[in-house]
């Protein structure tokens, strides 16, 4: 076990880390988008809110950049990572119908509904990123293929393809000319969601790989030009329309897309870490799985005991995610220790 931390990539736990936060801190502000646009507290939820986009495009990223490039059979693909995603995923969903029912009575009743909709993939708005995982995971072994035996020219090829089918249609398709066809850019053009987490699979890879030929500023570039895109599109379709607009915050959008590829660029390049800050993020990215699952349960815990998401978010958004990393890296601490329970729920 010694010898296998010390031959672990520092770079991927970094992004994981990060990721992780940015989604916390994602549903933490999602209130306070929701206040009225232009108001002081909705700009400051508007600033947290963008510069964590980049959360799950970062974290398919990451999949595709540790799994493209080992040897996965297919009996540990299926028996270990899908299966465990998969039971994790449905014993968990089970555990938020539950905790739901403990206010307004626990029945047999209940309970049989809970089940019944728990197996029906009835589940909490957050675990739509599970779902799509385990798609991804069914297409790791043939995109592996692919990229192994492709050139970087036409894994470029695959890429710009992608971006054009899956990032930027979704976005073009409300604005002038492309509206005019909606019918069209929606129903036969444009990927939907899951499979273009397999396109973020293939950048990860790409970045791993390649990523440090290309100079650090692009990186930068495109870091600066995603968040402006992410932050001013969304505030000026808000303020046009009245109300707040996801569209340029959506994952499956550019703005996300230059975000994340920025950082995991950025990351990736830099090959050593101080120690301490190594073992702080490879620790954390391991929990990450587990505050993601529980972390919209505390999140209800912390409002019902008083704490507010759209009161002054720019000071009560970062204090809010601290206080969700924490709990939720402690669950993870005590599950971990507990057999079965640390193989197939954590």
């Amino acid at each position: 076990m010694p010898e296998e931390k010390k031959l672990r990539e520092p770079g991927p736990d970094v992004v994981r880390a990060l990721a992780i936060l940015m989604v916390l801190m994602i549903h933490v502000c999602a209130g306070g988008l929701n206040l009225t646009p232009g108001s002081g507290d909705w700009w400051g939820a508007m600033l947290w809110g963008s510069l964590a986009r980049p959360a799950v495009p970062l974290f398919f990223m990451c999949s595709g950049a540790m799994m493209l490039d080992r040897d996965i059979p297919l009996k540990r693909l299926y028996g270990h990572n899908f299966l465990r995603i998969l039971v994790a995923m449905l014993c968990w969903a089970f555990a938020y119908r539950v905790w739901g029912l403990l206010s307004g009575g626990l029945t047999l009743g209940n309970l049989w509904y809970a089940v019944k909709a728990t197996l029906t993939l009835q589940h909490e708005f957050h675990f739509y990123f599970l779902h799509i995982l385990l798609l991804v995971y069914a297409f790791v072994p043939v995109v592996r293929v692919f990229v192994r035996s492709a050139s970087r020219r036409e894994t470029e090829y695959l890429l710009l393809v992608w971006f054009i089918t899956g990032i930027l249609f979704p976005l073009l398709r409300y604005f002038w000319p492309f509206r005019l066809v909606y019918t069209m850019t929606t129903n036969w053009y444009v990927m939907n969601m899951a499979y273009s987490s397999i396109g973020y699979c293939v950048l990860g890879w790409y970045l791993r790989k390649h990523g440090k030929t290309i100079r650090a500023g692009w990186y930068w570039s495109a870091l600066a030009v995603g968040f402006i895109l992410v932050f001013g599109g969304t505030a000026l379709m808000s303020l046009r329309e009245g109300a707040f607009s996801s569209v340029f915050m959506e994952g499956m959008s550019p703005g996300p897309l230059l975000m994340a590829a920025g950082i995991m660029g950025l990351v990736l390049r830099r090959e050593r870490w101080p120690e301490k800050l190594h073992r702080f993020t490879g620790r954390l990215a391991q929990a990450s799985f587990c505050i993601y699952l529980v972390h919209i349960m505390v999140l209800r815990l912390v409002v019902r005991l008083g704490m507010s998401t759209t009161a002054l978010p720019i000071l009560a958004a970062p204090a809010i995610v601290v206080i969700l990393t924490a709990v939720g890296w402690a669950i993870y601490e005590i599950l971990s220790r507990i057999p079965i329970v640390n193989k197939w729920l954590v």
